[in-house]
C-alpha cells in the first residue's frame, strides 16, 4: 500500500462550527491597546490521505491557509508514493526536512494533520480502533470538564468542573483583580464546594500578578491556574509552581513538540502538562510527550482532550487524568462535518469501536465550515 495523494481543506476553527466566537474567546476586547485588531482564528484544517487500494484516513490539524499551503506545497511531495503504515519515519521525515522553517507553530500543525490521518488510515487498514492500536484502553469512560460553559449547566450535565476564563490582567489595576475574585466567588457561590473550577489565563498575566491572584483566590479552591505567562518562559513558571501552593499550575497548549515538553517538564516548572494533539505534532509526537510525563509524574490533560483525535490517546494512557470538554454537544454533533463525534454523557466520554478514529467525513457538509481564505 502506497500514499496516491494527500488533499489539505481550510475549516472554521474547530470550536467554532456549533458557537458563537464570544462564547470561546477569553480575552476581552478591552485588554488590547487602543486600535489594535483582534488577530483572526487561522482555521482548522482538514488533511485526507487516499492510498492506492483505495483506503482513505483523515485528520484534523490546524493553521488554516498558512498550514494548507505547507501542506499542499511541501508536505506532500515528501510523502506521495510512501507506505502509510510507516508512520513514525514519516513524522520524522516531515519535521526534520522542514526544521528551518519553523520548529513550532504552523508547519507543526501541518504535520499533526497529516500525522492524524496517517493514524486514522492505519485503524481503518488493519481494522482495528486507534486505542487499540496504543495498547487497549487504561479505562472505560474518561471524566471531562466544561471549558467556557455555564457552570450550572455544566454541572448539571455531571461535568467535573468547569474552566472559565481570566478577563482582566495586570492591565487592569486593583479593580481588575476585584473583578476576577467576584467573577470567581460568583462561581463558586452558584456551583457548591465540589465542583472543580479552572482558570485559562491565556498568557495575559504575569508571574508576580499570577501570585498575587493565586492568593485572593485561595479560598475559592482553584484546581489549577492555565497558562497565566507565556508558554516558553520556562523560569517563569518555575518561579510560579516555588510560589503557588494553593492551586496547581498548568501549561502546554503552545509548546511543540518532545523537546518543548521536555523544558518544561526536566525543570520541574508544571503541575499538569496540556498538549494539543492537532498542533504539537499529532499522535505519534503527544505519545512521546505522555512517555516523558510519566517519567516526571506529572499528569497529561491534552488541550482540546474531549475530541476525537486526542480522546483515543487519553483512553489508552494512564497518565492522562481528564478530558477538556470542548466536546460538542448533542445537537452540535449532528450538524458536524464528522460523523461519530464524541459526547459526553454523564459527564463523562468513551470511544467507539469503529476503525480508525470512529469518524466518518460527511463531504456534502463541508461547504458549511469552509474557513475565510
Amino acid at each position: 500500500m502506497h500514499i496516491t495523494a494527500i488533499r489539505a481543506t481550510v475549516l472554521k476553527e474547530r470550536v467554532l462550527w456549533a458557537r458563537e466566537i464570544e462564547t470561546i474567546v477569553t480575552l476581552r476586547a478591552g485588554s488590547r491597546p487602543p486600535g489594535q485588531r483582534a488577530m483572526p482564528w487561522p482555521g482548522s484544517l482538514l488533511v485526507e490521505i487516499e492510498t492506492d487500494e483505495g483506503m482513505t484516513g483523515v485528520g484534523l490539524g490546524g493553521g488554516g491557509l498558512a498550514g494548507a499551503i505547507a501542506v499542499d506545497h511541501y508536505l506532500m511531495p515528501l510523502l506521495i508514493g510512501d507506505d502509510p503504515l510507516d508512520i513514525e519515519r514519516l513524522w520524522e521525515l516531515m519535521y526534520r526536512t522542514s526544521y528551518r522553517y519553523g520548529q513550532a507553530g504552523l508547519m507543526l500543525m501541518a504535520i499533526s494533520g497529516i500525522d492524524l490521518a496517517l493514524w486514522d488510515l492505519k485503524g481503518r487498514a488493519l481494522g482495528q480502533p486507534v486505542w487499540q492500536l496504543l495498547g487497549g484502553k487504561a479505562r472505560e469512560r474518561i471524566p471531562v470538564y466544561a471549558t467556557v460553559r455555564d457552570p450550572v449547566w455544566a454541572q448539571s450535565q455531571g461535568y467535573t468542573g468547569v474552566k472559565l476564563g481570566g478577563p482582566y490582567g495586570p492591565s487592569d489595576g486593583p479593580e481588575g483583580v476585584r473583578k476576577n475574585e467576584a467573577a470567581v466567588a460568583a462561581v463558586r457561590e452558584r456551583v457548591g464546594p465540589d465542583f472543580d473550577i479552572m482558570l485559562d489565563c491565556a498568557r495575559t498575566w504575569d508571574v508576580a500578578y499570577t501570585v498575587k491572584m493565586a492568593r485572593i483566590l485561595a479560598p475559592y479552591g482553584l484546581t489549577f491556574i492555565e497558562e497565566p505567562i507565556a508558554s516558553h518562559d520556562v523560569e517563569g513558571y518555575c518561579r510560579l509552581r516555588r510560589s503557588v501552593h494553593s492551586t496547581l499550575i498548568a501549561c502546554g497548549e503552545h509548546v511543540y513538540t518532545r523537546y518543548g515538553a521536555a523544558r518544561l517538564l526536566s525543570a520541574g516548572a508544571v503541575d499538569i502538562i496540556q498538549p494539543d494533539i492537532r498542533w504539537t505534532g499529532g499522535l505519534s509526537e503527544t505519545l512521546k510527550i505522555c512517555d516523558l510525563a510519566a517519567a516526571h509524574d506529572i499528569p497529561v490533560m491534552p488541550h482540546r482532550g474531549g475530541m476525537a483525535w486526542a480522546l483515543h490517546l487519553i483512553m489508552a494512557r494512564s497518565t492522562c487524568t481528564m478530558a477538556e470538554g470542548l466536546a460538542l454537544s448533542d445537537d452540535e454533533a449532528e450538524i458536524s462535518v464528522f460523523d461519530g463525534e464524541p459526547v459526553p454523557e454523564r459527564g463523562c466520554l468513551s470511544v467507539a469501536d469503529s476503525p480508525g478514529f470512529g469518524l466518518t467525513l460527511r463531504t456534502e457538509r463541508i461547504p458549511a465550515f469552509l474557513g475565510d481564505i
